[in-house]
């Protein structure tokens, strides 16, 4: 092997997670290992989860499924509250650990103003009536709710819902308590979904989106604090696991 290439297949850490080489696959659209924007559910992807064994089998050292939100798109039913996947994620996280690769879920808190409303499913939202029918379906005003209210990234003649404190209280719940499922399904550390594309962590710590005049809104502190919130209750719930938050990267 020509020797520049050798600093590849060395090992290294993240917290306290050796990795067996500098070989990582990145999280991508479309790569989630649960079929969160589907009909079905939220579901264990088996398809994506062949995917990821091959690349382990080929020495990829880290792998990262694709983001990965804490409550489907559909049937409003949140990750934690779905147990099979988590069973069938432990029995795939043997089959990655005997290739000697590193797996981490990557959770997101949501899209906030830049979740992508369709064209079919903007004019059910924009009357009260239909977006109240659908909402068991689709709840269109949680998957929209932002920092502040404001015009959304897609559709400019829809105003995104301000989220109420209960709502960021219950998302910071949840990330702890779908980090307690992933370690004890035995993956390998958790990624905070932050600072990327202008999705909901990240609309809170901008001035320009957040508006807010309660506790995460206003100073600098107050718009970090939601991320921070999510990072220490994460710590406090699963102190075994690896953290790797690009909010502080």
């Amino acid at each position: 092997m020509d020797k520049k290439y050798e600093s590849l297949f060395t090992p290294w850490k993240i917290g306290k997670v050796e990795i067996k080489n500098r070989i990582v696959m990145c999280p991508m659209g479309g790569t989630s290992l649960f079929g969160w924007f589907e009909l079905t559910g939220c579901h264990f992807d088996k398809e994506a989860a062949k995917l990821f064994l091959e690349r382990a089998k080929n020495n990829v050292g880290l792998i990262i499924p694709g983001i990965a939100p804490l409550k489907d798109t559909f049937w409003g039913k949140w990750l934690w509250q779905n147990p099979k996947m988590f069973e069938e994620l432990k029995e795939f996280m043997k089959e990655i650990h005997k290739t000697g690769a590193k797996l981490f879920i990557q959770l997101t808190a949501g899209m906030g103003r830049s979740w992508a409303i369709t064209e079919l499913v903007a004019p059910l939202h924009k009357n009260k009536i239909t977006r109240a029918i659908v909402k068991p379906i689709i709840d269109t005003s949680h998957e929209l709710a932002s920092p502040s209210a404001q015009p959304s990234r897609w559709a400019h003649d829809i105003i995104c819902p301000e989220m109420t404190v209960e709502q960021i209280h219950e998302i910071i719940k949840a990330f702890a308590k779908t980090a307690k499922l992933c370690k004890d399904a035995g993956v390998d550390g958790v990624e905070v979904h932050a600072v990327h594309e202008g999705y909901l962590l990240d609309q809170f710590s901008i001035e320009f989106f957040n508006k807010r005049t309660d506790n995460y809104g206003g100073s600098f502190e107050n718009r970090y604090r939601f991320a921070a919130e999510v990072v220490r209750l994460l710590r406090k719930a699963v102190a075994a696991i690896t953290l790797y938050h690009s909010v502080t990267q």
